[in-house]
């Protein structure tokens, strides 16, 4: 438990604040990779992490015939259909030695360098993935991985796990799920981004199914890669598009709901961070401060599409501070605890642009002295 997670109880970008961009570019690539991987005279870090930003940077350590060359080709060389080039901005590569387990090494990882949303694990058998996906929601990241069995997954279907998204392969070397990883490394997952659904792959060839394989791995929301076509028959994939197909996690859930929500909790704790360094005063000075700042921030999440827009004939949010000595209903005559915290609470709620839902939110910041200073880096007044 960190002071961060203390500080702010419900998380929920600033337009002019502290960028969360390379967070949600960066992707973190988990391999097991022997001496003859790496180029004559090339030694991998000790504490077995190293950023790259490019492909040319990849193969001036790793042979171009490595899984990790193939998955890094990958990655650097895709676009989602909306793109002109890829987005991404740094491949962390995290080594995974024999005697050291999944979870170890991605801690190891997450302390050298937490700057990345995604985790890809070029592993493809089935305790190492559930392992990741198992690592990827206790750590609030998400996983990207290919499936050979449907079987694997079954676990994880199971317990509702939304941070996992699967494709199924037959080829088990094609490099799919970092190909998918990178097409949504775009940092704003609004309608155009975020869903691997109808995306076109750079380098990735299409499989055919039959219809009992694409049954099995529908019912463990299972996507995969495939030409569609609305003539049936040999020779004519020209009439359709190689397309992925699956938009949910393996939990369930639509893949850019899971990650909008993400984007929105960070966003509003980077809020609070802002917040606090304002200084505020625990009055409704300080209420109007916390309500004008999130109505700023939730206008920037209507125009990254990720909250409907609002207009003469839809509400998109509401928000509402709760008064903090004024009336019954303050915090001073409601709540004692939080008052005597000096707790700001933030509550309302907005429509999900993806699917118009309604999401009802309080959003409560707790501002003990000893928390702020230490995120502050202050001293006493």
């Amino acid at each position: 438990m960190t002071i961060y997670d203390d500080l702010i109880n419900i998380l929920f970008k600033l337009p002019d604040g502290r960028s969360l961009e390379e967070y949600f570019k960066n992707v973190l690539l988990l391999a097991k990779f022997e001496e003859d991987d790496l180029k004559d005279g090339v030694t991998f870090p000790q504490e077995g992490v190293k950023k790259y930003s490019s492909y040319d940077e990849i193969i001036e350590d790793f042979n171009p015939t490595s899984q990790i060359a193939i998955e890094a080709q990958a990655i650097f060389n895709q676009k989602n259909n909306t793109q002109t080039k890829s987005q991404i901005m740094y491949l962390i590569v995290a080594k995974q030695d024999e005697n050291v387990s999944i979870s170890e090494t991605l801690n190891s990882a997450k302390a050298v360098d937490g700057k990345f949303a995604k985790v890809v694990p070029i592993s493809r058998i089935g305790a190492d993935i559930r392992e990741v996906a198992n690592w990827c929601m206790s750590n609030n990241r998400f996983c990207d991985c290919v499936v050979t069995d449907v079987d694997d997954v079954e676990s994880l279907v199971e317990t509702k796990n939304n941070y996992t998204y699967a494709v199924f392969r037959k080829n088990i070397y094609e490099p799919i799920a970092s190909a998918i990883a990178s097409t949504s490394t775009c940092g704003k997952f609004g309608s155009k981004d975020g869903s691997a659904q109808f995306t076109q792959l750079i380098g990735v060839s299409p499989e055919q199914y039959s219809g009992s394989e694409i049954s099995a791995m529908k019912s463990k929301n299972i996507a995969f890669y495939t030409n569609v076509s609305p003539i049936d028959g040999g020779n004519t994939s020209e009439f359709g598009y190689n397309w992925v197909v699956g938009s949910r996690m393996l939990g369930g859930e639509f893949r850019q709901r899971s990650m909008i929500k993400h984007y929105i909790e960070k966003a509003m704790g980077l809020m609070a961070l802002e917040f606090f360094n304002k200084k505020p005063m625990y009055d409704e000075t300080g209420n109007n401060l916390l309500l004008t700042m999130a109505q700023k921030l939730f206008n920037s999440f209507q125009t990254y599409n990720l909250v409907i827009p609002t207009t003469s004939n839809q509400i998109g949010y509401e928000l509402k501070v709760t008064p903090i000595r004024i009336g019954k209903d303050s915090i001073m005559n409601t709540d004692v605890e939080a008052y005597n915290a000096k707790r700001f609470k933030l509550s309302g709620y907005y429509y999900d642009a993806i699917v118009g839902e309604k999401v009802d939110f309080m959003f409560t910041v707790d501002p003990s002295e000893e928390e702020v200073n230490a995120i502050l880096g202050g001293g006493e007044e």
